[in-house]
């Protein structure tokens, strides 16, 4: 049965080139020309679909799936500005000693000091001075920002850019160059316009 659907298909085909041979040879040097550009466009046509075909296939085989299917990634790290945060409260704990004192981390050793004993903190570039009620001035390797926070609870603030102080050791309010501090120690400390009203609040004007 196979044997003979093949033979009549054989047989089609062959016989339908036969006849389009000679109706070929029967037309005339323009129906011959406009037969073979719409021969030339159609197979062109089919070809391009081919190529096409065959380019996206090949892709698809060279690419690797971004996500492998029936997986969930889940980043349990957590967010950088919360990481930083912690770190910074680790930070001012490791700073902080039992009770009320403070840890002022120095080139040789650690000296804890109760905050009482700080009339003033002044920052010099990425280090900054403590000075004490007994008359130390203590070189620390931490930027004023750090103590700004942790001293900040005691009562102290920022007059200046610069400069934190002690209230308690604020011998009075001298009007000149915008607002000076005079400290009991006779040191003076600047108030810069954007912190002067809150140094006032702090003093009590």
């Amino acid at each position: 049965m196979d044997n003979k659907v093949i033979f009549g298909l054989v047989f089609i085909l062959t016989y339908g080139i036969q006849i389009s041979y000679a109706d070929f040879l029967n037309m005339g040097s323009a129906e011959i020309i406009i037969l073979l550009i719409v021969g030339i466009l159609f197979f062109g046509f089919f070809i391009g679909i081919f190529l096409l075909i065959y380019s996206l296939v090949k892709k698809s085989r060279h690419q690797q799936p971004a996500v492998i299917p029936n997986t969930v990634a889940i980043n349990f790290a957590q967010p950088i500005h919360y990481q930083t945060k912690v770190a910074e409260e680790i930070e001012v704990e490791k700073l902080t000693n039992v009770g009320a004192n403070i840890a002022l981390p120095q080139q040789n050793e650690t000296r804890y000091v109760n905050p009482q004993e700080v009339i003033r903190c002044e920052a010099d570039n990425n280090y900054m001075n403590f000075i004490l009620t007994n008359g130390e001035k203590l070189l620390i390797s931490k930027p004023l920002k750090k103590y700004t926070d942790l001293l900040k609870p005691f009562g102290f603030v920022r007059s200046h850019q610069s400069h934190l102080v002690n209230p308690i050791f604020v011998k009075s309010w001298l009007k000149e160059d915008g607002g000076t501090l005079l400290m009991n120690n006779g040191d003076k400390i600047p108030v810069s316009k954007p912190n002067r009203d809150a140094v006032k609040i702090i003093l009590g004007e």
